[in-house]
């Protein structure tokens, strides 16, 4: 069965060695996309640089502390590879404003290719 590794990455000095981490770990593709969490919402204060009829991306930009989520649906056994990359790569991400690193189960997949 296949799985969905995501890493919700706030320190994005990683970002191009932990792609490069997981590419040779086996993740046959990577989607990336720019994200912002409740926490960096909180702590945004009232903006005077929105356009006139800002979008969500408007809204949610913040210069402060902006992150990358990227995940990538791999079988079973690229998983472990893809943590123990990451992890060498970013050291322990329990550190403070490094990311957060989970694992779904897919249950159902339509186009995957390995």
């Amino acid at each position: 069965m296949p799985s969905m590794v995501m890493l919700v990455l706030h320190d994005l000095t990683y970002f191009n060695p932990v792609m490069a981490a997981w590419r040779d770990a086996g993740a046959p593709a990577i989607t990336i996309f720019d994200s912002v969490g409740s926490r960096e919402l909180e702590k945004q204060v009232t903006r005077d640089d929105l356009p006139l009829m800002p979008s969500i991306s408007d809204l949610l930009q913040s210069d402060d502390a902006p992150s990358k989520s990227i995940f990538a649906i791999v079988e079973d056994a690229v998983v472990d590879p893809m943590i123990e990359a990451t992890e060498k790569v970013m050291g322990d991400l329990s550190e403070a404003q490094k990311g957060i690193l989970f694992v779904l189960p897919v249950t159902r997949v339509v186009g995957y290719r390995t």
